[in-house]
């Protein structure tokens, strides 16, 4: 039996596989399940077809292979001579020498350097721990940070992380941007009957179901509006979840703690002077969207 279109769940399929290829398939009963709608509240349509297995197919495409290729040949031989080995910090070096070995040098008919496994390389950092967080409870943590740039697929992670922790669980899910949410918000506190707010609602209301999901999203967190009450109605959903245990996961285009390092217009929640606040964002396990490689490989020029 066909599932129904466009579930988040089967994707239509009526079944829902399981990652695991030794484990049977189940039925997803979407085509009178509400709660597959509920996963997908607030997702925007363009990442409604969001999932793990896509996102790294699209990743593979924006990080190709020849590129890697190249970037492991380079990171080889830094750290096969001793005089250029011995000129990166220990810390580096350490890391280079993990992802070489996990990459596994393949030497080629030809001569040249192949490498039997890319991912190692491939991988943002932080990636495999959020995989693993959302299928199966593995590292565990109150804030996950996902940070890049433009393009990187920030919201699109995010979005795919949601649905397949909701699948997990078996809980709904909410996906939330903070600059449409910051403005719901100002129409409440500016007491204007607008197309936001027609039916008068209070900041109680609109921020119940941030407080009470499972499982948020907070989507652009840099993009915070600087009011003073929007700002601190978000850190009280922030502490809120902290002390309920629920997970959120922030995307923003800049590491927490590269924000906390510029100013209070740039990142409205300094405005707040809450060093709580602010050192569990900054303890937020991070998933930054470069691979890892290259990442380390720019900090040698940084």
């Amino acid at each position: 039996m066909r599932g129904k279109p466009g579930c988040p769940l089967c994707g239509g399929l009526g079944v829902v596989l399981d990652p695991d290829p030794v484990q049977p398939a189940r039925p997803c009963g979407c085509s009178g399940s509400a709660e597959a709608q509920r996963i997908l509240e607030g997702i925007p349509n363009r990442y409604r077809a969001a999932t793990l297995e896509a996102f790294w197919e699209w990743w593979k495409l924006q990080h190709p292979k020849d590129k890697l290729t190249a970037a492991l040949a380079g990171a080889h031989q830094i750290l096969e001579h001793e005089e250029t080995r011995q000129t990166l910090p220990v810390d580096l070096r350490s890391k280079l020498d993990l992802i070489l070995h996990k990459c596994g040098p393949k030497p080629q008919p030809e001569g040249e350097l192949g490498w039997r496994d890319l991912r190692p390389a491939q991988e943002p950092q932080g990636y495999r721990s959020l995989f693993n967080w959302t299928r199966n409870d593995r590292d565990v943590s109150d804030f996950w940070w996902i940070d890049g740039p433009p393009g990187s697929g920030r919201s699109t992670l995010a979005a795919a992380v949601l649905k397949a922790w909701c699948e997990r669980m078996e809980l709904p899910g909410l996906f939330v941007s903070v600059r449409t949410f910051s403005l719901e918000l100002k129409d409440i506190y500016y007491d204007t009957r607008s197309f936001r707010n027609t039916d008068f609602m209070g900041e109680r209301e609109r921020m119940a179901p941030l407080l009470k999901a499972p499982c948020l999203v907070l989507d652009d967190f840099d993009r915070l509006d600087a009011d003073i009450r929007v700002v601190r109605a978000l850190a009280q959903l922030l502490d809120h979840r902290y002390s309920m245990e629920l997970p959120t996961l922030i995307t923003a285009g800049r590491w927490a703690e590269s924000l906390q390092a510029t100013d209070k217009e740039t990142y409205p929640v300094l405005r707040l002077e809450d060093s709580s606040l602010l050192r569990r964002l900054a303890a937020s396990k991070r998933v930054e969207l470069r691979p890892t490689l290259l990442r380390l490989l720019d900090s040698l020029n940084g």
